[in-house]
């Protein structure tokens, strides 16, 4: 349902009820207020709701279903406010857990790739020291910058506070987690770590 047509189905709602409800319910008790107690009976309360929905009694009822109507819209304003607060909580909760399932996931697949790049980059550095050949060493240093950068990814993704997705097909379908920003700072901080030193 739309927001308007909530809107002016709460307001009907109230209008109607302050027509055909409040209106005859104060007219009534308005009469009652007035028959002295041995004249209360039944047939009375019948004669008094409908008394209330006469012709003479068109401009009360007027009233009565305007202030209804005005209720009903504040109710369906309330209720709109209401809602629109309970689907951000959920998209916020669903935003929260997302970011704390992939923190978990980064925690178990960084121990295992970190373990397994570091023996990468140890092995690389090693055999780099024990040769003189300048395509293997070539090789070498191009496995240690990969293992350095795989390291950077590990990094930025174990730091994620926001998801920002990327498409990287040219259908427009795939989508993955934006850290190209994240990669290349922590990357040039470890180049210019290894510049100081």
């Amino acid at each position: 349902m739309k927001k308007q047509s909530r809107y002016a189905f709460f307001a009907i709602a109230g209008a109607l009820a302050g027509y055909f409800v409040f209106h005859p319910y104060s007219m009534v008790a308005h009469i009652f207020a007035d028959l002295g107690h041995n004249e209360l009976h039944p047939k009375a309360f019948f004669e008094a709701f409908s008394r209330s929905l006469t012709v003479e009694m068109t401009f009360m009822a007027f009233i009565f279903a305007a202030s209804g109507a005005v209720i009903g819209l504040l109710t369906g304003v309330l209720s709109e406010r209401k809602r629109k607060l309970f689907e951000a909580e959920m998209e916020n909760q669903k935003r929260k857990t997302a970011i704390e399932t992939l923190q978990r996931l980064m925690i178990t697949l960084s121990h295992h790739l970190l373990n397994a790049n570091t023996v990468i980059g140890g092995s690389a550095n090693r055999c780099r020291r024990h040769t003189a050949d300048e395509g293997l060493i070539a090789s070498l240093d191009l496995i240690r910058e990969k293992a350095g950068r795989i390291d950077a990814i590990i990094r930025a993704l174990k730091r994620i506070t926001e998801i920002k997705t990327t498409d990287y097909s040219s259908a427009g379908k795939d989508l993955m987690i934006d850290i190209s920003k994240e990669i290349e700072e922590d990357l040039a901080e470890k180049a210019a770590g290894r510049k100081e030193q």
